[in-house]
């Protein structure tokens, strides 16, 4: 899932080669996207002590309860059709994945019940950790019975959510919502025919072991007169560990003409970098400091790196004498700190005679063909990034 970028950076501070074999395989990991495992036991409700056999019966489902709330599942035959799936008391609907799924009046604001609110509650398969990240998720769906009161009044609510505590939440007719971590999230739009997407993430303070989905917010305005009963299914319901992050690399020193790709790819991910373009990379060909935001919307991230680069004049190490007599050592014409570049070389002998050519040169001239002696090479040197080129002459002695 990682992309990686190779980077070609030397340190010419030295006045020797120290460019290892190891850095052949260097490499920028540019991004870092870790969802782990989901912490909700039974997430999309498949598991049964038993099926349901009427309403406010969610205990039925594997850990999982809340006051007043439905459990539905297919075990359940269509008739009487009050708890069964598609076709229910609440309406029409199929689930999100397997065969069953949780229902709660998210809200109902009428002269019997003001401000009634259900929640569904679970308990995590662990404690959370504090400082981390968390990624939730859940699906939900508006039933038909929404519209039993006045026409559209269900718009009125724009908010469910998550709440995360290190107590269950006491079972009243409106849940305890003032303590514990809030996500909650817009569900302006949502209709009877679809599931809807809920995610979003959260640092944990520590300690938080259980999760209730309701709506949460502390003051609904309703136009001076108006009833609502605001019914939702809900499937699939996640909290995981995660982590995301950018990393352009370390401080770097490049040679004068080449470039480095910067990567910031993550997935979902918008972005703009320190001059406001919004590519999920950006071509470094001069020196200075690069810096790129990225935002996930769908968990309300955002992470940001920066990387300073700076160029050196003098970069390739080009020997003035090689002996190929195989003994292992200093046996071919080797040209150092190439790995970006493309080097076209020639070899010429006193009389101006070309006795080597190679316009991808790799390291191999052993100088097999010719004699003991000075010779005078000739280089274009071109950057595979930035196409910068760049010539060289001198000359070099083969010694036996």
């Amino acid at each position: 899932m990682w992309q990686d970028l190779l980077i070609f950076a030397f340190n010419m501070n030295n006045k020797k080669y120290i460019l290892l074999s190891l850095l052949l395989l260097y490499s920028i990991i540019s991004k870092e996207q870790i969802i782990g495992p989901n912490l909700v036991n039974n997430p999309s409700f498949e598991q049964y002590y038993s099926c349901p056999v009427s309403s406010a019966e969610l205990y039925r489902s594997k850990y999982w309860w809340g006051f007043s709330t439905d459990y539905f599942n297919v075990c359940v035959p269509p008739i009487p059709i009050n708890v069964s799936v598609p076709l229910n008391f609440a309406g029409f609907q199929y689930a999100h994945t397997g065969v069953a799924y949780a229902g709660f009046i998210i809200y109902t604001n009428d002269v019997i019940n003001y401000d009634y609110r259900e929640a569904i509650k679970t308990k995590l398969s662990d404690t959370l950790i504090a400082n981390k990240r968390y990624c939730t998720r859940f699906y939900i769906s508006l039933s038909e019975s929404s519209y039993l009161a006045f026409t559209n009044a269900y718009i009125y609510l724009d908010s469910i959510g998550i709440l995360m505590t290190k107590d269950s939440v006491q079972d009243t007719l409106t849940p305890l919502l003032n303590n514990g971590i809030r996500v909650q999230n817009d569900i302006f739009n949502i209709d009877t025919i679809s599931w809807f997407e809920i995610s979003n993430s959260f640092i944990a303070n520590g300690g938080e072991q259980y999760l209730t989905i309701g709506n949460f917010d502390n003051i609904i305005n309703y136009t001076v007169g108006e009833t609502s009963y605001i019914y939702v299914y809900v499937d699939d319901v996640s909290v995981c560990e995660c982590a995301y992050k950018i990393n352009l690399g370390n401080d770097t020193t490049l040679c004068q003409g080449e470039a480095v790709l910067l990567n910031a790819s993550l997935q979902g991910a918008t972005y703009i970098w320190q001059d406001g373009s919004t590519y999920s990379t950006f071509l470094a060909t001069q020196p200075g400091k690069y810096k790129v935001t990225a935002y996930v919307k769908e968990y309300n991230i955002t992470v940001s790196d920066s990387i300073n680069i700076t160029f050196t004049d003098s970069c390739f190490i080009i020997p003035n004498v090689f002996t190929p007599n195989n003994d292992g050592f200093n046996d071919y014409f080797v040209i150092q700190n190439t790995l970006s570049w493309n080097i076209n070389l020639q070899v010429y002998n006193r009389w101006g005679n070309i006795v080597y050519q190679n316009n991808n040169y790799q390291n191999n001239w052993e100088g097999k063909d010719v004699a003991d002696g000075v010779y005078y090479y000739i280089i274009v040197a071109k950057n595979n990034l930035s196409g910068f080129e760049k010539n060289y002459h001198g000359s070099v002695t083969i010694l036996r």
